[in-house]
């Protein structure tokens, strides 16, 4: 493990970080109206409502149906009444069906000493039906965890990937899950390796990472059958996408990787041998804009408001609400937007941070050239689409576009190039 792992070709340095207090993760306080959205992204499948307007429902319950692919089931984070059905606008701009829930009533998880289950006992097919039930879905896509363990389970060759790396200058969300849990970690992957008999697992972890917790993750590791490795990143966004990552340990290709975060892990533990659907999530709320960064774990449906005042409100005038991270996050609107299962980061953030400034026209600093880890030409393909030849620009290369952001980033010019591609390539698949 001593050699450094990376790219050679394009990405933004993110050396600097943003300092960050290692403590203990506290529950944030629960949220008095969850707001729930039956749609993670607007790829997926609207999940169907199985509760009605004024019913009384249970912490855990199911209240909403996924059906076919891309679809997940959804479990109420609280208990309470169903205050109401009906439609939302989510901050990726897609209308979807949402479910307001009121606290009320006793818990059923919280507070309760949690059931343990003896999961090496569990064949294939319970596993996963268990996943299917509970709701789980990769947090950093938002896409079923079934879905995806039962795709990796069809091919051979497989390695699991789990995916510590933090490229951007804020978040710590899965290095301090890797701190912390990193027994219940090391047991998810067991449980996934049932279902997928991968060749090996793989830690990647950056530079920045304790190195006294590495031996931690081999005792622990050592304690499975399983074959683990712990492999060293370099700090380079967007070192964590599947192409990048594949590069950097020397594969031909990402089809023989299942990537999976701390942070999905842990709630495939908890689903398995808790009993636990998924109806928390880990968060980071940071920026500028707030006094001290904090890492909340927080039922699903709480509102960015509610958590940014539990962290003592804003130091600053924040000039942007960022959802994930800096690079290709979402803006929020309001502070009414709801934690889902696929929010990792809640960032307020500065003018400083943000340096906002109008668009100029391209001066051809090749910047944008640069830091595509695609190799792409980022200003040919903009100067097509402003013309309107969408069909040259896919033939230039924009359908392999990751949306990574790093182009915009680096633009002097300040173009939204990345706003500009995403737009395009979505109508393209809507057609």
């Amino acid at each position: 493990m001593t050699n450094v792992r990376g790219f050679k070709r394009g990405g933004v340095s993110t050396v600097s970080r943003i300092h960050y207090h290692s403590e203990p993760i506290e529950n944030a306080f629960l949220p008095m109206n969850a707001l729930l959205l039956l749609r993670e992204n607007q790829f997926s499948v609207e999940a169907k409502p199985v509760v009605s307007e004024g019913q009384e429902v249970k912490e855990g319950q199911l209240v909403a149906r996924g059906y076919g692919k891309n679809s997940s089931h959804v479990h109420s984070p609280i208990p309470g009444i169903v205050r109401r059905i009906g439609k939302t606008v989510t901050p990726d701009g897609y209308e979807t069906t949402s479910i307001v829930i009121s606290l009320e009533g006793s818990f059923s998880v919280l507070g309760k000493r949690p059931e343990r289950y003896l999961w090496r006992s569990l064949n294939k097919t319970d596993i996963s039906h268990i996943i299917q039930d509970k709701g789980l879905m990769r947090v950093s896509t938002g896409e079923p965890l079934h879905q995806i363990i039962s795709d990796c389970s069809k091919r051979d060759g497989i390695i699991i990937a789990v995916n510590a790396l933090e490229m951007d200058q804020y978040r710590r969300v899965e290095e301090e899950i890797m701190l912390r849990r990193i027994n219940d970690v090391v047991d998810a992957c067991a449980i996934a390796a049932r279902m997928v008999k991968p060749d090996r697992i793989v830690f990647m972890i950056d530079t920045d990472f304790p190195k006294a917790q590495i031996p931690v993750i081999m005792l622990a590791a050592a304690q499975t059958e399983l074959e683990i490795s712990v492999e060293r990143f370099q700090r380079r966004f967007p070192q964590d996408l599947p192409r990048q990552i594949a590069i950097a340990l020397g594969l031909k290709d990402d089809s023989s990787l299942c990537i999976l975060e701390p942070s999905t892990l842990v709630v495939l533990h908890d689903a398995i041998v808790s009993n636990k659907p998924h109806i928390e999530q880990y968060v980071y709320i940071g920026g500028g804009a707030m006094k001290a960064p904090v890492i909340l774990k927080a039922r699903i449906g709480t509102t960015i408001g509610d958590l940014i005042e539990e962290c003592g409100g804003f130091s600053g005038q924040p000039d942007r609400i960022c959802i994930n991270d800096p690079y290709r996050g979402l803006a929020a609107a309001d502070l009414d937007v709801p934690l889902t299962r696929s929010t990792r980061a809640v960032l307020a953030l500065t003018k400083h941070e943000t340096k906002p400034a109008s668009e100029r026209p391209c001066n051809r600093c090749g910047n944008c050239l640069r830091a595509c880890p695609e190799g792409l030409h980022p200003y040919l393909l903009n100067k097509l689409l402003l013309a309107d030849k969408i069909e040259e620009a896919f033939a230039a290369g924009l359908g392999r576009c990751t949306f990574c952001g790093a182009c915009a980033y680096t633009c002097w010019s300040r173009i939204p190039l990345v706003e500009r591609f995403k737009s395009v390539c979505l109508k393209d698949k809507s057609r």
